[in-house]
Formats: structure tokens, sequence, C-alpha cells
């Protein structure tokens, strides 16, 4: 009987006294859990007061060392102030390049091919490494210019004072100095804290979404957010369940969390009244657990997250607003008519298009069925027509207070009114030539076409040409409302 080839008298790896302790899935968490400790460790030293005001003034000294060289040859030496520049570049510059390589090697193994699950999106995830990637190779730039700035230095002073040569090299080494000055300045603007629980939200922007929202907030969150921090939301959402009060639903519960952290955020709901209304559907023991120590998110990334979207989407967000103060000034849309009918555009849509939110209350006592057609002229398409039935919901009677303890109030009837009507969130787009001031019009109709209410909304469309920097410009605004947001959070929490 033949010996298989297997077994033919090789060496064994793991033979007697090399036991195997972990498998290859345990080792390959261990690094990854590696980088992240990485990650996290760089970013905060990154991000560093003296750090940062080191980074911003160097190519300034650089700046004014070589001018001085050029007005004082003999007294001051070039070679040594070269191997100092050498030395600062290294030490100041070093932690941010490393913490943006250490991101951009996170991003990779958690959203990357590696990271991705089957199941998993994928929209906007080579956007984030692309970015990631672009933040990296800036700080190779900036390095690499002020080490440049150096090797100048020390090629000048191996040309006697007043030689053309060394004059020329000093003047470069000035040009150097500049760039890197003003490079400088549009890194430390733009590059974000890579230390926190959620990096990769600031470089993800919203491609996918449902026209037909049912559960709102939280479908217009979950839109808006990278695959990293909806796998923590989902998470989030799994441990919220764990500590409901008996006979309350998930859905319902998730999005009063969500319309009371967005009030908190704008400042309009103090963190007690907060806590009063989480207590009245999560166990009050439970709620610390829930807010402040979660390994998942805590109060402030929520509060992050919401901040964010809403900068995403001011027209979203603009709707909730109408219907705030509808409610606290008891205004003619929620008296004495059957339907409400109300509508957001951006006042300017770059990029050929733009995202149009609706909301349909049904403000009878009877379920009835009608039609909403949206016309955009030169539009791709021109014409939608969609059939909605929104549940029936009578109003309140009066004007509401905005928060009132144990009583009807803006903050329950405002949630109940999103519940109970029918959301759209389309997408508008105009053909690449049309530029300029455009309408959009709105018109709801019974099923047997009587008109019930119509509206114009107009907006200003931008060409295709210049979505990039409008895309940037976003992104910018939504990084700097999302951080404010964070940071107004931790200090009530405090």
């Amino acid at each position: 009987m033949f010996q298989d080839d297997a077994d033919a008298g090789l060496p064994r790896p793991y033979g007697d006294g090399f036991d195997e302790d972990e498998n290859l899935g345990n080792i390959i968490e261990k690094r990854l859990q590696g980088r992240e400790r990485h990650r996290r460790f760089w970013g905060r030293l990154s991000n560093v007061w003296l750090l940062q005001i080191a980074r911003i003034i160097l190519p300034f000294s650089y700046i004014i060392v070589a001018v001085l060289i050029m007005a004082f040859p003999n007294e001051i030496d070039g070679t040594l102030i070269s191997f100092c520049a050498i030395f600062a570049t290294i030490s100041f510059l070093m932690p941010s390049l490393a913490s943006s390589s250490y991101m951009l090697w996170v991003g990779q193994d958690r959203i990357g091919k590696r990271g991705r699950r089957k199941d998993g999106r994928d929209s906007g995830v080579g956007r984030i490494l692309n970015a990631l990637n672009e933040a990296r190779l800036h700080e190779l730039m900036r390095i690499s210019n002020q080490l440049g700035y150096a090797i100048l230095l020390w090629l000048s002073e191996l040309f006697p004072p007043g030689d053309n040569t060394r004059g020329l090299l000093l003047v470069i080494a000035v040009l150097a100095a500049s760039v890197a000055m003003v490079h400088t300045i549009l890194i430390e603007k733009r590059t974000t804290r890579h230390s926190n629980r959620l990096p990769f939200l600031v470089y993800h922007a919203p491609s996918q979404h449902q026209s037909d929202l049912k559960n709102t907030l939280t479908e217009v969150l979950e839109a808006h957010l990278d695959p990293e921090s909806t796998n923590r939301f989902n998470h989030w959402k799994v441990d919220l369940e764990s500590v409901l009060l008996p006979n309350i639903d998930p859905i319902n519960a998730l999005e009063r969390i969500l319309h009371l952290i967005h009030l908190e955020g704008q400042g309009l709901l103090a963190r007690q009244q907060i806590l009063h209304e989480f207590s009245e559907f999560i166990e009050e023991e439970k709620i610390g657990s829930m807010f402040s120590s979660n390994r998942h998110l805590n109060a402030p990334e929520l509060s992050r997250l919401m901040g964010h979207t809403r900068a995403w989407q001011k027209s979203f967000f603009r709707l909730l607003d109408r219907l705030q103060f509808d409610l606290m000034d008891h205004a003619e849309s929620l008296d004495g008519r059957s339907w409400r009918l109300d509508a957001s555009l951006p006042t300017h849509c770059a990029e050929s298009r733009g995202d149009l939110f609706v909301i349909v209350n049904n403000l009878s006592e009877i379920e009835v069925p009608v039609e909403l057609e949206v016309h955009v002229p030169d539009g791709q398409p021109s014409r939608q027509s969609f059939r909605l039935t929104p549940n029936p919901i009578s109003p309140p009677a009066e004007p509401l207070p905005l928060w009132e303890y144990n009583q009807e109030d803006v903050v329950l009837w405002q949630s109940r009114l999103i519940d109970a009507a029918h959301v759209l969130w389309l997408g508008v787009a105009w053909a690449d030539d049309i530029e300029g001031r455009r309408p959009v019009r709105l018109t709801l109709k019974h099923t047997d076409g009587r008109t019930i209410r119509s509206d114009t909304l107009w907006t200003h469309v931008y060409p295709r040409s210049s979505g990039g920097e409008s895309m940037r410009m976003r992104m910018e605004l939504a990084r700097n409302l999302a951080r404010r947001w964070q940071t107004q959070a931790l200090i009530r929490g405090e």
C-alpha cells in the first residue's frame, strides 16, 4: 500500500512542541485591531494643539529663515539650518502622515474588498477610499515639499555668497516654503479627526435612497451613513430593542429618539427634557448604557449623525421645521382643511439635479386615495405621478407648546403627523444644457381628477460641470455641522 503524498516523509510545521493556538482568522483579527489602535493613537497625537500650531507656523518660519540667509549669508550657517529643518519637518509632520496612512489601511480593511460582506452596501465606498488615498497623498506632498526646501538650503551652502546659483537656489527655497504654507493651510482646513469611532462619515456622500419613506427619520438617516457607521447603527438598534419597555414598538421608539436628538441638536430641548422623554419607552436604569456608555454609539455620536444628515438634506428638515411652527401657531394648514401638502426643494441644484421632499397629510377622518403629479419642465423625466393613501388623522384644535411635562405638545404631535403622512423623497433632474431659475410644479388631486391643491417651487439649476466643487462644499458643510452638534451634545452631557 502506497503512502499518501501529503504524508511522504515531509516535516510537520505543527508537530510536537508546535501546538497551534490561533487560526488564521484570529491572526487577521489581531492585525486589524492593531491597526485600529495605531489609527487612534496617531490620530490623537496629530490633533494635539501644539502640533497643529507647529505645522502651520513651520513653513512660515522657513520663508523667514531663507530670507535671512539671503540677507546675512556670512552670519547664518545654512547647513545647520537645513538639518534643523529636516528634523523639524520629520518631528512635526510624521504624526499626521502616520495618521492618514493608518486611516487608509483601516478603511481598506473595513470597507474595502476585504471588509465587504456579500449583502453589504458598496455605494460610496470607492469615493471614501479615494478621499482617504488623496488625504495621504497630500501629506506625502507636504512632507516632500518641506524636505525639498531643506535640501535646497543645503545645496545653496555649496556655493559662495554672491554666486548666482546660490541666489537662485535660495529663491526656489522661498517659493517652495510659500507653496508649503498655502498647502498646509488647505490641508489643516480639510483634514478631519482620524481618532473618533466614526472616521469615514465625513467622506461619505449619499447616492441611493428609497422614494417612498415609511420610517421617515430612520430611512433618511441611514441613507446618509457610510458602511462603517451603518454597521454601528444597526448594532445599536439591536441593543435598543433589548432595553425597551413592554409593548413598545422598536420602530416607533427609534423614530422618537431621532426626533428628540434632532431637537436637542437645534437647542430646542434640554438634556433633562430629553431624558424624561426617553424614560417613557426605555427602562430608566438602561438609559445610561444606551446613550452614554454604549460600545457602538452614544448620544454625542447620534447627534453627530443627525447633524450630518441635516446638513445634506436641508430641504427635508425644513419641512419638519415648518410643521413644528404650524403646530405651535395652529396655522391655517392645520385648521379647517382636509389635506395638508408641503414640499421643499433646494434653492440651488448643482450637477443638474436635486432632492425633492413631499409630505401629504390627510387631516380628515376618512381614508381616501389621492394622486400627486410632479411636473418638471425640461426635466428627466418631465412628469411623475404617484398614488398616495395617507392615514387619516385629526389635528390638534389649538396651538401647542413645544414641550410640556406629561401633556400634549409639539414633540408628541409632530411625530404623530409624520407617522400618519405619506412622505416622498424624489430625485429631480434636468438636461445638461438647462441652467438658471427653473420651476417644479406639484398638483394634489382626487382620483377623479378634481384638484385639491397645486404648488410651484423654484430652484436655480447649475450644470454638471460645476458639480465637483459643489460636492466638496456640501461635504465641508456636513463635516462642520456634524462636529458642532457632537461638541454641543458632549457639553450638555457633562
